[in-house]
């Protein structure tokens, strides 16, 4: 059941590459961009340094592919003088960028993609033409360097630029400590910096660094025109990738989760007891676990009963979620 007002459903598609319907893509807007490499080519860059120690900080380092694609990035400027590049990475299977568009333009986004794209690709064919021995070959209509489409994501909320930039400037750290803990089925703690309390999380931690995650509470004190608002608010965080975050208690807000794990969505669960020594999800759950579509996370103690929940503890979970969604959570080290 589509738990969203009618007039804003459409049966999503899990494509990351699709646009948001609801979005005018010839508008000032910020989006952070990603590309990701055509098969056939070499990385763009190779990873380098240690996660956790400040005199060898992981970092791309860009081959002579990626400098291209760095170079190229830089000079997109020069064509579109109405957007400003204000960070990006270049990784070994993709590149992220966050770009700024700051007047409504005749350009649609796809248009400055495109260019980027197949001017990229034209100085790559240029570059292997020069190394090889066979210096006739034709540079045009080569493959591209990279995939066909491209996935966005719109700056929504004013508090999410600075996320968004930390996430890409992030890349090569989270992708050295996916490398050292592979999977998606890790135990590790967090603390909430605003209560100074510790939990528990099993499943993708980095979600935590997501720049869009966006709390989901139903209150029984929303009029109907918020309580639209705030469905839409979340459905646009389907479309946009982001993340939800919540303890899902009420059955309606348990369809907001329901619908968002039937649209490739990504979801972080808070919990009202513990994992236990052995605990693994099972089902569905363990399915988006390794998919990496799924945190839970969890308080310390555990409880061979399943406690009863008060309105405190479901005070204490909907402020933990909100906790979550601004940021304000510390990752510790893994168990």
């Amino acid at each position: 059941m589509n738990p969203f007002p009618q007039e804003f459903y459409r049966q999503l598609i899990p494509n990351g590459r699709r646009r948001a319907p609801w979005h005018d893509y010839y508008s000032r807007s910020i989006y952070m961009v990603t590309l990701n490499k055509a098969p056939h080519i070499p990385p763009f860059s190779n990873l380098t340094g240690i996660p956790g120690n400040h005199d060898f900080k992981p970092r791309a380092i860009p081959t002579e592919t990626g400098k291209i694609i760095a170079s190229t990035i830089s000079s997109l400027k020069e064509s579109f003088p109405f957007i400003k590049i204000l960070r990006r990475v270049i990784m070994p299977d993709h590149i992220h960028f966050v770009i700024f568009i700051t007047e409504k333009t005749e350009y649609h986004l796809g248009e400055i993609i495109r260019q980027l794209k197949s001017t990229s690709t034209s100085r790559y064919h240029e570059m292997a033409k020069s190394l090889s021995t066979h210096n006739s070959a034709n540079t045009q209509n080569l493959p591209s360097i990279f995939e066909d489409g491209y996935h966005d994501r719109i700056l929504l909320k004013k508090n999410q630029l600075q996320k968004m930039l930390k996430y890409v400037s992030d890349n090569p750290l989270r992708r050295l400590e996916r490398m050292q803990h592979s999977g998606f089925h890790h135990r590790v703690k967090i603390l909430d910096s605003s209560t100074g309390k510790e939990y528990e999380t099993y499943g993708n931690l980095t979600l935590l660094d997501d720049p869009d995650i966006e709390a989901v509470k139903i209150s029984r004190r929303y009029t109907p025109a918020e309580l639209r608002n705030h469905k839409l608010n979340w459905l646009r965080t389907i479309e946009n990738c982001g993340v939800l975050v919540s303890p899902f208690i009420s059955e309606n807000e348990k369809k907001v989760r329901n619908w968002a794990m039937e649209n490739n969505g990504r979801l972080i669960i808070v919990l009202n007891n513990g994992f236990g020594p052995r605990f693994s999800p099972k089902g569905q759950l363990h399915d988006l676990c390794t998919q990496g579509r799924l945190l839970l996370v969890a308080p310390l103690t555990f409880s061979q009963s399943r406690p009863i929940l008060t309105r405190e503890s479901c005070t204490s979970m909907n402020d933990l979620a909100k906790s979550i969604a601004e940021g304000k959570i510390i990752k510790l080290q893994p168990n």
